[in-house]
């Protein structure tokens, strides 16, 4: 296979009613045998659209139109049914974002991968269970016997991810599409199954189509970068092209949407004012004009389109007056000052804002508390038990915004549903605002916590109106009706940025970001004393996200609430929080300031997370070594008096395996490890 695919004169409308929308404009692009592309933009800027047609996978109501496809050195007819059903699969194969939802959960992982075995005859029927075991150990799953045997729900959210890309490789296609599959994946586990998607490429002549939304993730992978933005290319070129000097003004203000892990603390994001233009209306000038600092308000951006040129460095760009966004420096900083703030001291500010809110009065005080969970079935004889928290204590004081960050797994969202009584905790006491919570019989003061889940689409009543929706807890509080609380919604509206107007609207007629406001205009309806924010921005785009984020934030500083901020992105945590507790198989294993934990880690487990972080420079990301989680079975598995991470860390001794190290709760810097001076002064000078 050579593996070049080229497009030429890609369009897709999406029918709705009398009117069309043209999600996709007249795209034309090749990409080489082996290369490695990222196609990058905002939420409805056609990324998925352009994945879903080169698959043929788009819905009924869409209108495909191809001027021409080669794969292969050989013409593809897309409208023809036969041929597509050719290609999909076979020639091309598509990775998708939810593992869990892409793989049926009543069929084992081998069998899933047979079938497409069999339907593209790629092995004869005696070699089908030697061939999975192959493709299984392709993509590094170990004992691959095992797993083929075993159901999607029996595998962690990583390993899912590397079976259904070992099912995508099983046609041998010659284009790979990736799309957005680290978006529900914590950052050692992201870093993983990227650092595979770059050595399957790198490995073959297999070509690469990573969709994202992640720009510091694409510095990490890509060759190159196609950025899309309604429908249409606004650039292409090298990744080192595109991120050292962007050409076009919506490429540089992504760049400066990046959260920076090593930036300062609490500054406020970037974020891209507005929003999408209408693409259901006919569109004239430079589709980005309205948003642009560089051509707003311009007649010749107003009025006329700009046509694709090639740029000195080999990329092209439409755009005006690149020259100009080229011109201007790069507001991200240089390569040189991500490397310096990283090394840079802890401030005394930052040890001073914690002896500030150890003095304040504490919102949330959790004390030795602990949850197991039985697994299996309720008849079995012998059903394991599963410890999600164990003796955790935290404290979250008055306007103060604590980030609890982990793996998937280490029991974050537990603890969260402990602190709002959705889960009994099995020992320990949780106070909210001066009272235990005892029983699930005895709730806390309604409203006083709020929750603020990581997907809105999900969380949001579809059948209620905006109005309802916000309305809802003040109407369990103090009873009425949805109406009695008019004015109320209204105001809340104009306090999370959006016109009063949308309250008689319903869910889906809005966008991700601003489904995410009507659930923060929810949550702070009551005057929560503390407000749960679980994953709450891992759904959106990068600009999106930095203006939640700057809501966030600014929601806190006139209202005062405290914040518990859940996530596996470290950099925005670093932004959010003044304070930040590591969790690991249920336990905490360091909390400090947010400049303490993030510039001198001590724990070795938060220094593997910091350093699976991408940089959004990808000179820095060609040669960084990242700290791998050790495999040490010298100590067998962690036991009730051990070290958690005994198994995965190189320091671990005899002492580690005898004697659980605790955090001490009066320390301004707190790690549970036997020789956190060694790893911190190891970290440093590394």
């Amino acid at each position: 296979m050579s593996g070049k695919l080229s497009i030429s004169e890609l369009s897709v409308n999406y029918r709705l009613g009398e009117a069309k929308l043209l999600a996709v404009n007249a795209l034309s692009f090749a990409i080489p045998a082996g290369h490695r592309i990222a196609v990058v933009g905002e939420s409805g800027s056609g990324k998925s659209t352009l994945g879903l047609a080169l698959m043929g996978l788009l819905p009924r109501n869409a209108e495909v139109i191809f001027e021409n496809l080669e794969l292969d050195d050989s013409t593809v007819n897309m409208n023809n049914l036969s041929e597509v059903r050719a290609l999909r699969g076979r020639k091309i194969a598509m990775v998708f974002q939810d593992a869990k939802a892409s793989l049926d959960p009543l069929r084992t992982i081998g069998s899933q991968i047979t079938e497409v075995l069999k339907v593209h005859e790629i092995v004869s029927s005696d070699q089908f269970e030697s061939e999975v075991h192959r493709l299984l150990t392709q993509v590094e799953i170990p004992r691959p016997e095992l797993v083929a045997r075993q159901y999607p729900h029996e595998l962690s959210g990583g390993m899912r991810q590397r079976a259904m890309i070992a099912a995508a490789l099983a046609g041998r296609p010659s284009l790979l599409i990736a799309d957005e599959p680290t978006s529900a994946l914590d950052v050692t586990t992201q870093a993983t199954v990227i650092d595979l998607l770059r050595r399957l490429s790198e490995s073959g002549e297999m070509s690469t189509m990573l969709i994202t939304h992640d720009l510091a993730l694409v510095a990490s992978f890509a060759q190159s970068v196609m950025v899309l933005y309604a429908g249409n290319i606004v650039e292409t070129g090298s990744v080192d092209e595109i991120y050292s000097t962007p050409s076009h003004p919506y490429t540089k203000a992504l760049l400066a949407a990046i959260p920076n892990i090593w930036a300062d603390r609490k500054h406020e994001l970037d974020s891209i004012e507005g929003t999408l233009p209408d693409l259901t209306e006919k569109l004239s000038g430079c589709v980005f004009e309205p948003r642009c600092t560089f051509g707003k308000g311009r007649d010749l951006c107003k009025s006329t389109t700009p046509e694709m040129k090639a740029l000195p460095t080999g990329g092209r760009v439409a755009c005006h007056f690149s020259h100009e966004v080229r011109s201007v420096a790069d507001i991200r900083g240089s390569a040189t000052q991500v490397e310096v703030k990283f090394n840079l001291p802890s401030t005394d500010a930052s040890k001073r804002l914690v002896r500030e809110f150890d003095r304040a009065i504490p919102v949330v005080r959790i004390q030795k508390v602990s949850k197991t969970f039985r697994r299996g079935s309720l008849l079995a004889a012998n059903r394991s038990q599963v410890i999600a928290v164990r003796d955790v204590d935290l404290l979250i004081h008055e306007g103060e915004s604590v980030g609890l960050v982990g793996e998937s797994g280490s029991g974050k969202t537990t603890l969260a549903r402990l602190i709002v009584e959705l889960e009994s905790k099995d020992s320990g006491s949780i106070f909210v605002h001066g009272s235990e919570l005892q029983t699930s019989e005895k709730k806390s003061p309604k409203g006083d916590v709020q929750f603020i889940f990581q997907d809105p689409g999900d969380s949001l009543n579809p059948v209620m109106t905006i109005e309802q929706i916000i309305s809802e807890p003040l109407v369990l509080r103090d009873g009425g009706k949805a109406k009695d609380f008019r004015d109320n919604v209204a105001r809340l509206l104009v306090e999370v940025g959006l016109r009063e107007s949308m309250a008689r609207r319903r869910p889906s007629e809005l966008s991700g970001g601003q489904r995410q406001r009507i659930a923060i205009a929810r949550a702070i309806s009551t005057d929560p004393k503390l407000i749960i924010a679980d994953e709450a921005v891992a759904s959106l785009d990068m600009s999106a996200r930095g203006q939640i984020l700057n809501l966030l934030a600014s929601l806190q500083r006139a209202k005062g609430f405290s914040y518990l901020y859940i996530s596996h992105d470290l950099s925005t945590v670093r932004h959010v929080c003044d304070r930040v507790a590591v969790m690991y198989r249920g336990r905490i294993v360091e909390t400090g300031s947010a400049d303490e934990i993030f510039v001198h880690p001590e724990h070795p487990y938060m220094q593997a997370l910091i350093s699976a972080v991408p940089v959004p420079d990808p000179k820095i990301e060609r040669t960084r070594q990242r700290i791998q989680k050790v495999n040490n079975m010298e100590f067998g598995s962690p036991g009730e008096n051990s070290c958690a991470y005994i198994q995965h860390c190189d320091l671990a001794r005899e002492k580690c395996s005898k004697e659980t190290p605790y955090v001490l709760s009066s320390a301004e810097h707190g790690t549970a490890c036997h020789y956190a001076s060694e790893s911190a002064e190891r970290f440093s000078r590394d």
